[in-house]
């Protein structure tokens, strides 16, 4: 799980290192549908994972990818984890944990990129919450 020159991981290596640090967990699965919410899941669990260039605290969770995730991890009798990683440091949060302690997001509407995975910067007006460090576990 090298990290060559600051890239990022990719989503199959942090599954795998996920794998490989829980090994009593059951094994997380890649989503296979291209339009879910998450990137992989288990028995107990769905997981968004976000990796980026630049270190944040708090981190930023989309509203409606939080919506969806929280209805379908309900739906399945799962928790939701959000996962970020930079630079090899990979922090989760159990949403679904912190939902039911009242934890507050802080949501807001803010104008950011559409997407950061793509060339396309065009800004559109995102409703976004907050995740801090200190309320996640450090897997990594």
């Amino acid at each position: 799980m090298s990290n060559k020159n600051g890239r990022r991981m990719k989503q199959e290596e942090i599954i795998s290192l996920l794998n490989y640090e829980y090994p009593q967990m059951d094994t997380l699965l890649p989503t296979t549908n291209q339009f879910a919410h998450h990137d992989c899941e288990n028995d107990l669990y769905i997981i968004e994972i976000k990796s980026r260039d630049t270190h944040y605290d708090p981190w930023i969770i989309e509203k409606m990818k939080y919506d969806a995730n929280i209805k379908e991890a309900e739906s399945k009798g799962k928790d939701f984890i959000y996962i970020t990683e930079h630079r090899l440091s990979i922090i989760a949060w159990n949403v679904t944990d912190l939902t039911k302690s009242g934890y507050n997001f802080m949501w807001e509407v803010r104008q950011m990129p559409e997407t950061t995975e793509f060339e396309d910067k065009e800004v559109i007006h995102k409703e976004v919450g907050y995740l801090y460090e200190s309320f996640g576990q450090r897997v990594k």
